[in-house]
């Protein structure tokens, strides 16, 4: 091969790359014809070649054109090249699957509620306020325990939310005491509604009190408002 010489299309078709691609190249500094034809048409050495090969099989691996130019004129520097591109890509893939997450919530919460016409913009508000107070990893651990549970029982526990917020507020507005037993089995029963939501994992229900603690009724997503999450903690208080 070292002695043969390839004019441009010759290459091309030799290679599986097209002429304005080697053009490029050319342009970038990145693969110029060792020498010319008299009449100025390019002319590629068998060295040109293996160049050209190397060139191709970096690209393939991702490599921007600029990392691939440092590595075709320093040979040493190729392992440290392709560290910092994987580390690029994986610091890529974290935010991947940072984003699908975020989608996939951001569906649940448009479709996997008690109200399908939910706002877009309400919806992205609570995945924003979920993303504030939790930890990527409790992200990911509460989009697992999503999964296994499945959408028809999530919407069913979203409606035994809205029920017994409903009922707490009959409760309170009829004056109902807090050491009641029948707004302690409420009591109780948001008590289990909340274990099954963390799973029973204690990072994230910190996580959930702190959220509930300076959100507010923001939180119950317009089902409770301050003055139900008041009554909810005095019936806890009293079953203390």
């Amino acid at each position: 091969m070292s002695g043969e010489r390839y004019r441009i299309g010759e290459l091309a078709r030799t290679a599986g790359v097209t002429v304005r691609a080697l053009h490029h190249y050319d342009r970038l500094g990145l693969l110029v014809p060792s020498e010319r034809t008299h009449g100025g048409h390019r002319l590629y050495t068998g060295a040109d070649v293996q160049r050209l090969y190397r060139l191709l099989a970096l690209r393939e691996l991702g490599l921007p054109l600029g990392e691939i130019a440092v590595v075709l004129d320093a040979d040493d520097t190729l392992a440290g090249t392709v560290r910092r591109h994987l580390e690029h890509t994986e610091h890529r893939l974290e935010q991947l699957e940072a984003l699908r997450l975020k989608l996939t919530r951001l569906l649940a919460a448009l479709d996997g509620d008690a109200q399908p016409t939910t706002p877009i913009l309400e919806a992205i508000e609570a995945m924003s306020m979920f993303e504030k107070y939790y930890t990527p990893e409790q992200l990911a651990q509460l989009e697992r325990r999503r999964l296994e549970f499945g959408d028809e029982q999530i919407k069913a526990v979203e409606r035994e939310w809205a029920e017994l917020y409903a009922s707490l507020r009959e409760h309170r507005e009829r004056g109902t005491d807090p050491a009641d037993p029948a707004v302690q089995a409420l009591g109780r029963r948001a008590g289990e509604l909340v274990e099954m939501f963390t799973g029973g994992d204690p990072g994230i229900r910190d996580s959930l009190q702190r959220m509930y603690e300076q959100e507010g009724p923001r939180a119950a997503r317009g089902m409770a408002d301050a003055e139900d999450f008041a009554y909810l903690e005095a019936i806890r208080a009293a079953r203390s």
